[in-house]
C-alpha cells in the first residue's frame, strides 16, 4: 500500500498554487503536432472554442469533429494541458477521506472517452513521482476516433512513459454492449473516468452507462465524471446523482445528499474553476502567442461504492457544523445541504472571498464557521 494524501497530490503536481504541465509532456506535445504554422493553428483553436461556447446553453449533446490532424493539433496544445490536471484534482478530493489514502501497490485504471490523453497523461506524470512511482498503474483507454487514440499513443511514447502500461481500443460509447465486454477484461478498475465525454452523450445513453459501470468497478474504487459546465450537462449530473443508489453507488462529491435543491429543480449548480499553468509550448521553433484562459472549469461527480462521503471528514471534526458544497457565490451565497440551498451571508474573516464547489461548515443560524477551498 501507498499514502497519499492532498498534500502529496499538491507538491507532485502544483507550483505557486497552480497545476502545471511537466516538461517532458511538453516536450511530447510539441514532438507530435502534425501542423507547423501557428497561425492556422490558433483559428483552429479560437473555432472549437466559438464550438464550445455554442453548446453551453444548448440542452443537447455536443457534435465535434476531433479526426482532422489540424483539430488534434488545436486541442492538444490548448486543451490536452489543461485537462491533465483531471486525475490529481480527483485524487485529491478521494484523499480528503481516510478511506482512500491506502492506495493498493498495483491497480487498474479505466479512461472512457480518452480522445488524445489528458487523463491518461496525467495519470502517467503524477504516478512516475515519489512517493507515487512504486505503485504499478494499467491503463485501459477507450475512444471512438481512431485518429485521437493514435495521437494520445504518439504522445505517451515522446513523452518516454511506458506504452506497455496503457491498452488502447477503439469503440463508441453508444455500444455499451461492446464497451462493456470490451473493458471487462482488465476489471475491477480501482479508477473509472468520464472526462469530456458525457457531453457528446445522450442523456439515456449516459445515464445507461454509468448505470453499468459498477459491474467493472472495484469494491474499493471510484467513478470520476468531470465535464464541461453546460446547462446539459448540469441536468445530466442531478439524474446521475439521483439515480446513483439504484445502482449500488454513492455520491462521494458534490452533494452530501441525493437530489438537487430548489428553486432550481432538474440542474446541479456545484461547479469548480482549478488555476493551471499553461506551458510554453512551441510551434516551428517559437513560442506561440495565443494563450487560454488560466482555469479549468467543469463540473465534477465522484460515485463510488462504499457509503462513504468528502464531508465525513469534516463531520468528524466539527460534527455540530452542516457541511455542503457552495453552489453559488457572489453577490447571494448558497450551499447544498439536505436536498435544500441554504443562503448565507459573507461572514467568514479567515477567507475574502468563497469559490464555488467549495466545502463549507455551517452554525445553525447558517453562519460560515469552516471553509475548506477544494
Amino acid at each position: 500500500m501507498a499514502r497519499i494524501t492532498p498534500a502529496t497530490i499538491e507538491k507532485i503536481c502544483t507550483r505557486n498554487g497552480q497545476f502545471y504541465v511537466p516538461d517532458g509532456i511538453k516536450t511530447s506535445i510539441e514532438g507530435c503536432l502534425a501542423n507547423d504554422n501557428e497561425e492556422l493553428i490558433t483559428e483552429e483553436y479560437r473555432r472549437l472554442m466559438d464550438k464550445f461556447k455554442e453548446y453551453r446553453l444548448l440542452t443537447r449533446p455536443a457534435l465535434i469533429d476531433y479526426k482532422k490532424d489540424l483539430t488534434l493539433d488545436a486541442y492538444t496544445i490548448y486543451y490536452l494541458s489543461r485537462y491533465m490536471s483531471i486525475p490529481s484534482v480527483a485524487l485529491r478530493d478521494l484523499t480528503i477521506h481516510p478511506f482512500f489514502q491506502n492506495v493498493p501497490d498495483s491497480f487498474n485504471v479505466l479512461d472512457l472517452g480518452s480522445g488524445t490523453g489528458a487523463v491518461v497523461l496525467g495519470l502517467l506524470s503524477l504516478f512516475s513521482n515519489s512517493p507515487l512511482s512504486r505503485v504499478a498503474v494499467n491503463i485501459t483507454t477507450l475512444d471512438c476516433c481512431a485518429e485521437a487514440l493514435d495521437r494520445q499513443k504518439c504522445l505517451i511514447k515522446k513523452a518516454g512513459f511506458n506504452s506497455e502500461q496503457v491498452h488502447h481500443y477503439e469503440e463508441d460509447l453508444c455500444d455499451i454492449n461492446s464497451c462493456m465486454k470490451l473493458v471487462t477484461k482488465e476489471s475491477p478498475y480501482y479508477l473509472i473516468f468520464l472526462a469530456n465525454c458525457l457531453t457528446e452523450l445522450g442523456h439515456d445513453v449516459a445515464t445507461e452507462l454509468v448505470g453499468r459501470l459498477p459491474e467493472i468497478l472495484a469494491k474499493n474504487g471510484a467513478i470520476i465524471i468531470a465535464e464541461p459546465q453546460r446547462n446539459y450537462i448540469k441536468e445530466l449530473i442531478r439524474t446521475l446523482a439521483t439515480n446513483a443508489e439504484g445502482h449500488g453507488l454513492y455520491v462521494y462529491y458534490p452533494c452530501p445528499s441525493i437530489g438537487c435543491p430548489p428553486p432550481y429543480g432538474s440542474w446541479c449548480w456545484v461547479w469548480r474553476y482549478h488555476e493551471y499553468d499553461f506551458p510554453p509550448i512551441k510551434v516551428n521553433g517559437q513560442p506561440i502567442q495565443k494563450e487560454p484562459r488560466d482555469e479549468l472549469v467543469l463540473s465534477w461527480l465522484i460515485l463510488t461504492r462504499q457509503n462513504v462521503s468528502i464531508y465525513d471528514t469534516f463531520a468528524k471534526k466539527r460534527s455540530d457544523l452542516l457541511w455542503g458544497p457552495i453552489s453559488r457565490v457572489r453577490p447571494h451565497f448558497g450551499a447544498c445541504y439536505g436536498n435544500r440551498e441554504i443562503s448565507f451571508e459573507r461572514d467568514y474573516d479567515v477567507s475574502p472571498s468563497y469559490k464555488r464547489g467549495s466545502i463549507v461548515g455551517l452554525s445553525s443560524e447558517l453562519e460560515v464557521k469552516e471553509y475548506y477551498e477544494m
